[in-house]
């Protein structure tokens, strides 16, 4: 590994200390958006999707569901667009970053990180051919091309993992607190992270 000795225990000590501390007032805000949720939009409140973590172990990633029940019914196969998808309440739910939430508790169990490659759909990783170096690191809840597609609006999968590599060959303390201060930035003006 190119990081230094100190990196993974220094990278895991942030992810704690971040998430508990986020983790309580997180749970308060999700509680009130699952039940407004469940009045707007009914059940299922949660999406629960597989998604393939550190070492290409497979997980259940959580967040709360924003788009509508059949969602596939109306996608075009296209990755990152979609608005046809997504309903009125659940587009003020990713602007305030509430259907994040739950990935919290992720980060806090070791399946996740508050930094790392975003976890791909298992047919994506076959498609990108494995996803090479990304799957040495635990995904990330901020991610390097998401910031990339923010400023771009579009991203190819090959073109997400090339960026997830280069990410992993320079991780450094400095690299993560710099992607969460951008992402943290392009959250407040509101602009769109999927």
């Amino acid at each position: 590994m190119p990081w230094p000795p100190c990196y993974p225990a220094g990278k895991r000590c942030l992810d704690l200390g971040v998430a508990l501390i986020l983790l309580p007032p997180a749970l308060v805000v999700l509680g009130v958006a699952a039940l407004a949720a469940l009045v707007v939009q009914g059940r299922p409140i949660f999406f629960c999707q597989q998604r393939v973590g550190r070492h290409g172990v497979p997980f259940r990633l959580v967040k709360l569901r924003t788009m509508v029940t059949d969602s596939s019914a109306v996608t075009d196969g296209r990755s990152y667009h979609e608005r046809d998808r997504v309903t009125s309440y659940g587009r003020m739910v990713r602007r305030l970053r509430v259907d994040e939430c739950p990935q919290l508790l992720h980060i806090v169990t070791g399946r996740m990180s508050l930094v790392g490659p975003r976890p791909l759909l298992p047919e994506h990783v076959a498609m990108v051919n494995g996803g090479g170096r990304r799957h040495d690191v635990r995904p990330g809840l901020a991610c390097y091309a998401q910031l990339v597609l923010a400023r771009t609006g579009y991203l190819d999968k090959r073109d997400q993992v090339r960026l997830d590599e280069e990410y992993v060959l320079r991780m450094s303390l400095r690299t993560d607190l710099a992607i969460l201060v951008r992402t943290v930035a392009v959250a407040c003006h509101r602009r769109k992270i999927p």
